[in-house]
């Protein structure tokens, strides 16, 4: 259906936006139980005991559902829009959008759907590629330092990294324990800002319902 030079368009696999909301929850529920056991942040919904096992399966869940997800983000070629050769001017054009925002300049939204060939010329803002190697730092951060928590022997490096960065700490599962809880925190803010930049141009409703308005762009032929 085309009206106002935009088309309906699939944007999002089921399988995709399956796998995206059930990574909202399970972080949801990681942040809850989290603050269950946390030393600093105590949030008495549950008994700690009770937080702490329902923390390290939903924990292992986690990582299982991110891993699936990446896997299925590699192989649907979803990651073509952001592989590591795009880094560069996505880094450029995050310049240009801090530019058109102190200037009071609009962002032109390069997004575009060329009907005759059935496909999108470009899917994303170019800073959503900084966005996503950031939720992979984060997500590869947190897995890390939570496994070293759990298993402190075999991930005794880690354990000994983090004491480094933070030697104050007497042992260095406390300076672990430290920085899971402020990566938290970041994914927490992270969060914030994705809702948010997903509310404003419209990206909600396609993660509901796999559809989107896009703008059409004349075919080259």
């Amino acid at each position: 259906m085309v009206k106002n030079e935009t088309i309906t368009v699939k944007r999002h696999s089921f399988l995709y936006r399956m796998l995206h909301w059930l990574i909202v929850a399970e972080v949801l529920l990681l942040l809850l139980s989290g603050l269950g056991v946390s030393d600093y942040l105590p949030f008495g919904v549950m008994s700690r005991g009770a937080g702490r096992s329902l923390h390290i399966v939903l924990g292992l869940g986690w990582m299982g559902t991110i891993t699936f997800f990446v896997y299925n983000f590699v192989m649907s070629g979803e990651y073509n829009w952001f592989g590591v050769s795009k880094i560069g001017n996505a880094f450029d054009f995050f310049v240009h959008e801090i530019r058109c925002l102190v200037g009071g300049k609009k962002i032109e939204n390069p997004v575009g759907y060329e009907v005759d060939e059935k496909r999108y010329v470009e899917k994303i803002m170019a800073t959503e590629v900084l966005a996503w190697w950031g939720w992979l730092a984060l997500w590869i951060a947190m897995a890390v330092t939570g496994l070293a928590l759990l298993f402190p022997e075999s991930f005794s490096i880690t354990n000994r990294l983090c004491h480094w960065l933070l030697p104050a700490f007497k042992h260095a599962t406390a300076a672990t324990r430290v920085i899971h809880m402020v990566l938290s925190m970041v994914i927490v803010v992270y969060i914030m800002i994705h809702a948010y930049a997903s509310w404003a141009f419209g990206m909600v409703g396609s993660m509901i319902s796999g559809n989107k308005d896009e703008r059409i762009i004349a075919s080259k032929k």
